[in-house]
């Protein structure tokens, strides 16, 4: 395979994790959301690193319904099994009659990646968000 076609097959790969993560989170499938991360993937946001598959099931299922995640604008960056995602993050909250959505915050994904047997897993995933959570 040319190195043209792998970085774009790893591009691909990186944007469809990006995209089962927010569509898992959204629908707070916890586990699917979880597996997006290696085992002791850390997820940051506020100052408050999340680590490891336990404790990032708890926080989606803490979390609940009601956001989109959109994602957009990814810079990737690959260097063998390893890379780096910068990408757009806009939250939209939905209520649960989904009779309203509204831009609740948008912000920036700092992203550590890593190539698992199952493909492309998140390390780390910092949201830096523009928004102040208070932590």
């Amino acid at each position: 395979m040319s190195d043209a076609l792998e970085r774009v097959l790893d591009h691909l790969a990186i944007r469809e994790l990006t995209a089962r993560y927010n569509r898992a989170f959204d629908d707070v499938d916890s586990e699917a959301w979880a597996d997006t991360f290696t085992p002791d993937g850390v997820m940051e946001y506020g100052g408050a690193p999340i680590a490891g598959r336990d404790a990032l099931i708890k926080m989606s299922q803490a979390t609940g319904y009601g956001f989109v995640h959109i994602t957009t604008d990814p810079i990737i960056e690959v260097d063998g099994d390893r890379a780096t995602q910068r990408c757009t993050v806009i939250i939209a909250n939905r209520s649960q009659a989904r009779d309203r959505v509204g831009i609740g915050m948008t912000g920036r994904y700092e992203d550590e990646l890593v190539r698992t047997p199952d493909g492309w897993r998140f390390k780390r995933r910092t949201a830096i968000l523009d928004v102040d959570l208070g932590g």
